[in-house]
């Protein structure tokens, strides 16, 4: 056994060193000094996204602040904004934002809230207890919002999501009405009640029906509809995530040249190529004297960029 304890630390003090110098020194640090990823913003965006990403409970939060703050030396309060309060100053020093970055955090807000309400503490001051006013005009606002993006996306009213819009804002409404009457515990039961309802309508109707906002579920099923074994492909200008779930890890994200390379290797390849690189495809498959057909135009909408798209699919022909 004191053998072979010094190689156990030398290939744990190996490992180690290899990731703090490529996970933390290259990745971490890297993420700290400048955007990646094009997902930088300023100091102060996980605030604003907190209200958004924990609705409704966020709204309790700023009638929870005086009385956390009150208890802030007892052990349990100590602890849970230890907890809390450095790691949210790191997450906004860092240049590189992503809303899932601080989820780690909230159930210690949560824990906070909770003691809030139970002890019967929240604040009373009348421009805390106004911003429970949200739980009312969120249901409307993704109402519209929801619907409007339905109309201008697939020219479709939705109308079978407005039942469950309807019953969010009610249920907003008596939230906000009745949450001096009957306490804060009923007031965001019936918050709650809104944002499952808001939910519903929104994945289990709008979101399906917006089929050219997901255009990775049509490249998928060019796959799946293939005359041949085992399809692969390359995309080029597209490089969403899904694509790889819904398509397979194999799939390649290339430029124009690299994705006629591509189709070269042989036969059940296929090219999924932005319209703007089109041309660039051509002349590189003309260079090489590529073989291939072609396939659907399919139109979308680039989610991760904000912008429409257009993708041609081509096809390699027997093992060109």
């Amino acid at each position: 056994m004191l053998l072979v304890l010094p190689w156990f630390i030398a290939i744990y003090a190996r490992v180690g060193r290899q990731f703090l110098i490529g996970s933390v020194g290259e990745d971490m640090l890297a993420k700290v000094a400048s955007s990646q990823e094009t997902h930088g913003a300023p100091p102060g965006l996980y605030v604003l996204l907190f209200f958004a990403t924990f609705f409704p409970a966020s709204m309790l939060a700023g009638l929870a602040a005086p009385a956390v703050w009150a208890v802030r030396r007892e052990p349990a309060a100590r602890f849970l904004l230890a907890w809390l309060v450095p790691s949210w100053i790191v997450f906004e020093a860092v240049v590189t934002k992503l809303p899932h970055y601080v989820l780690p955090l909230y159930p210690a807000i949560a824990i906070l809230i909770a003691g809030a309400v139970e002890s019967k503490v929240l604040s009373r001051r009348v421009w805390l207890v106004r911003g429970v006013m949200w739980w009312f005009l969120v249901p409307i606002i993704v109402s519209i919002v929801a619907v409007t993006g339905a109309v201008i996306v697939e020219h479709d009213l939705a109308l079978l999501a407005w039942p469950f819009f309807a019953g969010a804002v009610v249920c907003g409404l008596l939230a906000w009405q009745l949450y001096d009457e009957d306490g804060a515990e009923r007031a965001f039961v019936r918050a709650t009640a809104a944002a499952v309802l808001m939910a519903f309508g929104i994945y289990a109707v709008i979101v399906p029906s917006l089929e050219p906002a997901f255009p990775s579920v049509a490249l998928a099923q060019v796959l799946h509809d293939a005359d041949c074994q085992h399809p692969v492909a390359a995309s080029v200008g597209y490089e969403e995530p899904s694509l790889v779930f819904l398509a397979g890890t194999t799939t390649r994200f290339t430029s124009a040249a690299g994705a006629a390379d591509f189709l070269m290797e042989g036969d059940c390849h296929f090219a999924f190529v932005d319209a703007r690189q089109e041309r660039a495809f051509a002349l590189r498959a003309e260079a090489i004297g590529l073989r291939y057909n072609r396939g659907p135009r399919i139109d979308g909408y680039n989610i991760s960029i904000g912008r429409p798209i257009t993708l041609a699919v081509f096809q390699s022909v027997g093992g060109s």
